[in-house]
């Protein structure tokens, strides 16, 4: 036991290592509006299945999506991974494209009483906000207004589950910290004008947020035979009402960018949002260790959503995403036939909280992924990666259209011997 405790100490370091390395791991010039895009959640072999796992979850791998299904992991698990985004940006007049990347979830499942009662510990972005958007208007007298607007950072979800497994029920429990902050800048430039005394004025908003949510879910398990079942799933994410400090500043640059004036409009005032319930269900059909396939459905009532004024506005839907996914395992045991790799796929199709101009924002995405068994590392490891090509908005009624390539990789391993007696010679 004293092993195991030195060694998942070494995996609890890890994650206070990884924590504060928030990075954008997406990109999206919807994440403008409000808190930003929004992370439905899984890792790397979720989206590899469209985002499927609500009601399925391979031991070999902690999930986010259900708290119930952490009740799976028989043994101690740990997950990691990154997250890449490439996307290319069309209005219908011109076009550019966009990379980043980084640090995207860390996630630990360790069973408390074998086979009852298991526990997880996590980080996983909730919000994330990346954009750059410069307008151009025309003024009299061959005068130009440049209006250049940039937003980075979003609200991350530090979260610990509680799973209990009774017969073929498993029952969760998440609670988690939300925490983060938000930066957008509205820089304002006017040119055609020689004597002009100023080069440009900034607007420059600041938002920190913080508070606890929980997260209840179930999962059943319907068993035809020792090897095959179908399995339900559902989640209810309680509505959140997050205390928000907002620090804003208004500030006046000469052509040099030496200030000429700054102005605090807010310091540090505080208020809160409400962030709505969200519902998720799923179903699927699996044969153990061989292959599964299922279909996921969560909603989210985002015209609810309250601002800092507590309001709501009219930029704002309910939302929807349903996914649809798989994975096939054709060589369970590691034998002449080959090695045991997982593959994956799925679609998904979301219809985004996001209105402008009145017309929603809809993603499509195709999701395809991989588990690459790793030897000789302690436990059973993979290295887990999934692919998405998608597409958001269109070109017409003033939107944006993005198409997108998303990589995520991950590494996961599963170790056995937390329950297991040392034996001494």
């Amino acid at each position: 036991m004293l092993k195991n405790i030195i060694k998942y100490s070494a995996l609890l370091g890890a994650f206070l290592f990884c924590a504060p390395l928030k990075a954008q791991f997406t990109q999206s010039s919807y994440s403008a509006f409000g808190i930003g895009d929004i992370n439905w959640g899984g890792y790397s072999q979720n989206a590899g299945m469209g985002g499927f796992g609500i009601s399925y979850n391979n031991r070999f791998y902690v999930n986010n999506l259900n708290p119930a299904l952490i009740a799976s992991n028989y043994d101690a698990v740990f997950q990691i991974e990154a997250s890449f985004d490439s996307r290319t940006y069309n209005n219908g007049d011109k076009s550019y494209s966009s990379f980043t990347g980084g640090f995207k979830d860390f996630g630990f499942s360790l069973p408390i009483k074998y086979g009852k009662w298991n526990m997880a510990l996590g980080i996983s972005p909730y919000t994330s906000v990346s954009y750059g958007i410069l307008q151009t208007t025309t003024g009299p007298d061959n005068t130009t207004l440049l209006s250049q607007l940039d937003g980075n950072g979003g609200i991350d979800e530090a979260f610990m589950t509680h799973a209990l497994r009774l017969g073929d029920f498993m029952i969760g429990l998440k609670t988690s910290y939300l925490f983060g902050s938000i930066e957008r800048d509205t820089e304002y430039l006017l040119t055609g004008i020689p004597a002009i005394t100023f080069s440009s004025t900034i607007y420059n908003e600041r938002r920190s947020f913080s508070d606890v949510t929980a997260n209840v879910g179930l999962a059943y398990k319907l068993k035809f035979n020792e090897r095959q079942s179908l399995n339900f799933g559902a989640f209810y994410n309680l509505e959140a009402n997050i205390r928000s400090r907002n620090l804003t500043r208004l500030e006046s640059q000469d052509i040099n960018g030496n200030v000429l004036s700054s102005d605090t409009l807010k310091n540090n005032i505080d208020s809160k949002i409400s962030i709505p319930q969200r519902i998720g269900f799923g179903i699927s059909y699996e044969k153990s260790q061989r292959f599964a396939v299922g279909i996921d459905i969560q909603t989210q009532a985002w015209s609810q959503y309250l601002n800092e004024s507590g309001q709501t506005g009219s930029e704002f839907g309910d939302a929807f995403r349903i996914a649809v996914g798989g994975e096939l395992l054709p060589n369970y045991e590691v034998s002449k036939a080959g090695p045991r790799i997982t593959y994956r796929f799925g679609v998904h199709y979301e219809r985004t909280p996001y209105l402008v101009n009145s017309q929603e924002v809809n993603d499509f995405g195709i999701n395809f992924g991989t588990s690459l068994p790793l030897s000789g590392i302690w436990g059973v490891s993979n290295v887990n990666l999934g692919a998405t090509f998608g597409n958001r908005g269109n070109v017409t009624d003033g939107l944006i259209r993005e198409n997108y390539l998303k990589l995520s990789i991950g590494f996961s391993l599963q170790d056995q011997t937390w329950f297991a007696r040392q034996k001494y010679n």
